[in-house]
């Protein structure tokens, strides 16, 4: 699966903020990759999607698959750790609020081709994210101001991601509205 998601230009650096247009080959290439951990994590999990600026045809994005797994209360989280560190996904810790726990598939160290966010099933994040992806493919509007936004804090903050993902916040919270916090 590496090979075929560097092949089609999937990979960034964790150093580098690299903009690409989301290609029908990344959104093929997403779904597999969410029925992959849907296989893998074999029902410990209530749902698995296929999010961000990568599900979207057309939009700048980072050359990044993003997921994000929900589970309900009761849910194992150690299950689902333990599933995704098996198929190769790293763990890179509890994001709180701001992504809930993270893991990472990397192509080689430090070139990541996507994210996987742990987060409640049906909870604030989960609905935001899913918000958020199909708001970007049916309103052009939307995908205008984002992928202004995006460009201009990559431009302005090449090789500081943590300053390119908080100054995403302000314009996704205007486009979910109030409710997105």
């Amino acid at each position: 699966m590496i090979e075929a998601l560097t092949a089609a230009g999937l990979g960034g650096h964790r150093s580098a903020i690299h903009l690409d247009r989301t290609t029908e080959a990344w959104l093929v290439l997403g779904v597999e990759l969410r029925d992959r951990v849907v296989k893998v994590l074999d029902g410990a999990a209530s749902d698995v999607e296929a999010v961000g600026s990568s599900s979207v045809l057309g939009l700048l994005a980072k050359p990044i698959i993003d997921l994000v797994v929900g589970l309900r209360p009761g849910q194992s989280l150690e299950l689902v750790s333990g599933r995704l560190e098996a198929d190769g996904w790293i763990y890179r810790g509890d994001a709180g609020e701001n992504g809930g726990h993270v893991f990472m598939l990397e192509a080689r160290p430090l070139v990541r081709v996507a994210h996987l966010h742990v987060v409640e099933y049906q909870g604030g994040q989960w609905r935001n994210y899913v918000r958020l992806r199909d708001l970007l493919r049916r309103s052009p509007d939307a995908r205008e101001q984002y992928e202004k936004v995006k460009a201009r804090l990559a431009a302005r903050e090449p090789s500081d991601m943590s300053a390119y993902t908080t100054g995403k916040t302000e314009v996704v919270s205007a486009l979910l509205g109030d409710d997105s916090a």
